[in-house]
């Protein structure tokens, strides 16, 4: 299969590099990153040690049309990356995303309809330095079968013939919800306390304290019709916390590099169902607004 992944993020680093050794790969990001990738190849530490070599772009330029395209970019860059990929990407290409938030899925399938497929990753993955990626866990992939079950099947195989475990669900929104509320129960946590995924196991005060926050987002989701088992959610987000415990999650990375955090597409936008549906979340919107202060502090522009 012709992938492209668009966004070479870690998460992006590490799936394209992963699948570039079963198909044809192309990944788009930003120098250095890109720069390092084309004069040295991509390395992927941790567990296996491998270095591939893959055509590494900072534009689509003249791409051939791929078969699948991998939207990995931030959350709140989805509008602008479709901006780019729309008048370059055929209409027979199907695109996957497996970003962080809610609302990306919404976004590709008003540009490509049924070729537009949801997914939700566990994966761990850190950007060493550029041209490195540091793998913390392979976790677990699955892609949502809702619209178009052969294709889903189609993108699932293309990842585990790579080695990494995926599986398709009919039920995507329910996928994406249990996502979302995984990176809500961990990330901003990792972010304001500064620790990595595995430490927030540690302490049963900070254990306690992201079953709670999970437990708020439960309540949101199930008052937004969208049923999910409290317990086996609270089971998930230790499952991901453990399986990545070396993991700093991307968020916690952008706090400590002054760069925008994805806070708002993934805890802001659990607050504004909350206010909508009128359940209390008063963990989730105090999250919410530490992590924003933690922008205002080093003195950035938050765009909300």
């Amino acid at each position: 299969m012709r992938i492209c992944v668009f966004g070479a993020g870690s998460l992006g680093s590490a799936i394209g590099g992963l699948l570039s050794s079963k198909h044809e790969l192309t990944l788009v990001g930003r120098d250095p990153h890109i720069a390092a990738i084309t004069n040295s190849g991509l390395r992927i530490m941790g567990g296996r040690d491998i270095s591939v070599h893959l055509d590494a772009r900072t534009a689509l330029g003249d791409i051939s049309q791929p078969d699948l395209l991998i939207m990995a970019v931030k959350a709140y860059d989805t509008e602008s990356a479709i901006a780019i990929c729309r008048s370059v990407i055929g209409e027979d290409t199907m695109v996957l995303t497996l970003q962080n938030g809610m609302g990306n899925l919404e976004a590709l399938r008003s540009w490509k309809g049924a070729k537009a497929f949801g997914g939700s990753t566990t994966m761990g993955a850190m950007l060493e330095s550029p041209g490195t990626v540091r793998l913390s866990g392979l976790g677990r992939t699955v892609i949502g079968s809702d619209i178009d079950p052969d294709g889903a099947r189609k993108i699932a195989d293309a990842l585990s013939q790579s080695g990494i475990p995926t599986t398709t669900n009919e039920n995507v929104i329910e996928e994406i919800w249990s996502k979302a509320i995984v990176s809500a129960s961990i990330n901003p946590l990792t972010a304001v306390l500064r620790i990595s995924n595995g430490a927030l196991l540690d302490s049963d005060v900070i254990s306690r304290l992201m079953d709670e926050v999970c437990s708020e987002c439960v309540a949101i989701s199930n008052a937004a019709g969208i049923p999910l088992p409290h317990g086996s959610l609270i089971e998930r987000v230790h499952r991901v916390a453990m399986g990545t415990s070396s993991n700093r999650s991307s968020m916690l990375r952008d706090v400590e590099m002054g760069r925008r955090t994805e806070i708002s597409q993934i805890t802001g936008i659990m607050c504004k169902y909350a206010s909508s549906l009128a359940v209390p979340a008063p963990l989730n919107r105090t999250l919410l607004a530490m992590v924003e202060s933690l922008a205002v502090v080093r003195g950035e522009r938050l765009i909300s």
